[in-house]
Parts: structure tokens; C-alpha cells; sequence
């Protein structure tokens, strides 16, 4: 008499076990792949609004002051402003999940000449993620028409 056992052998059970792990390897894996480029994404995204507003900043204060001093240190970025009407004020560009540089340091007098500015906006955590943004500092020359 023969009867008709239904079951799985271990060898069955093996390897489908073998082959849904397998599986799960690369589904964790594309996973992990796709959260670590987001968050990369993320961050650079982050860097660059950052350049961009302080970008805008600089440009600001060259185009409405008489003249201003720049250093550059610490991953901070510190502006003496003198305006217009002889008052002064300074400015300190700072964040702590971020380090900014810039190829201009010392007096700038707005109206005599346009400066070349090349900003560095770097993540302190890792510097090769990094954003480099190089601009015109302009200003309509005195006397113009």
C-alpha cells in the first residue's frame, strides 16, 4: 500500500530558505542603498540653500555700504560693515553643521571696483561634501549718470 505523504523534505526546506533569504539580502540592501543617497541628496540640497542665502548677504552688504572688512576663520565668516552715514556694524556669517570660506579677506570699498568672490560651503561633518559658488560682487560705480 502506498500512501501519498504530503510534506516538505528538509532539503526543500533548505533551500527555499536559502532562496528567500537570498532575496531579503537585496531587498535590505537596495533599501539601505536608496535611504543613504536620500539623505545625501538632502544634505547637498541643504548646503546649497545655505550658499545661496549667504551669497545674497554678501552681495547685499557690498552693494549698500561704504566700505566693509572681511575674515575669514573657524568656518566662520565675519563682516565690519561701515554704512553710509559713517555708523558700523559687523555681521558674523556662522552654523554649526557647517564651514564657510572665501578667497577675499581685508578692506573692500564697493564703489572703486567689483570684486571676483568664490564661497565655500562644506559640511564640517564631511568636508567632501562641499558647494562652491563663485559671483561677481558688483555695485553701480558713484557718479554715473
Amino acid at each position: 500500500m502506498i500512501r501519498n505523504h504530503r510534506g516538505l523534505t528538509f532539503i526543500e526546506l533548505l533551500v527555499s530558505i536559502a532562496i528567500v533569504s537570498f532575496i531579503g539580502i537585496i531587498i535590505v540592501s537596495t533599501l539601505s542603498q536608496s535611504v543613504n543617497y536620500s539623505q545625501k541628496s538632502i544634505s547637498k540640497n541643504f548646503i546649497q540653500q545655505e550658499a545661496n542665502i549667504l551669497n545674497t548677504q554678501l552681495i547685499k552688504i557690498h552693494q549698500k555700504s561704504k566700505q566693509y572688512v572681511l575674515s575669514n576663520s573657524n568656518c566662520e565668516i565675519n563682516v565690519s560693515i561701515t554704512n553710509k552715514d559713517d555708523s558700523t556694524q559687523t555681521q558674523l556669517f556662522t552654523n554649526t553643521k557647517l564651514c564657510y570660506s572665501i578667497n577675499l579677506s581685508g578692506i573692500v570699498i564697493p564703489g572703486q571696483e567689483d570684486k571676483n568672490l568664490i564661497l565655500t560651503v562644506s559640511d564640517r561633518n564631511d568636508p567632501n561634501n562641499s558647494i562652491k559658488i563663485t559671483t561677481l560682487l558688483y555695485r553701480l560705480k558713484d557718479g554715473g549718470f
